[in-house]
């Protein structure tokens, strides 16, 4: 997918590599406060996450990865960065 005004994007990052980095059209993560969805334009937020499942949606497919938890910050221009514990 490429980058437009309407996609967010995202980065999956461990110790040890990017294991995905794409543009998306919004993304669920599972949070301490419970489940969020980020779309395009979402307000600046750092948030810890828990174990779960993020779910990612682009070209008219989810795609999910389990995480075991993590913290992820969503910038003012539609980038969002998951560190994975």
């Amino acid at each position: 997918m490429t980058k437009s005004s309407d996609t967010i994007e995202l980065k999956l990052v461990s110790l040890k590599e990017v294991a995905f980095h794409d543009y998306v059209d919004s993304v669920t993560l599972p949070t301490k406060s419970g489940e969020i969805t980020v779309l395009p334009k979402h307000a600046p937020l750092i948030s810890h996450l828990e174990k779960g499942t993020i779910r990612a949606k682009f070209e008219g497919k989810d795609r999910t990865f389990p995480i075991d938890g993590g913290f992820m910050e969503v910038t003012s221009d539609s980038r969002l960065t998951v560190l994975l514990s």
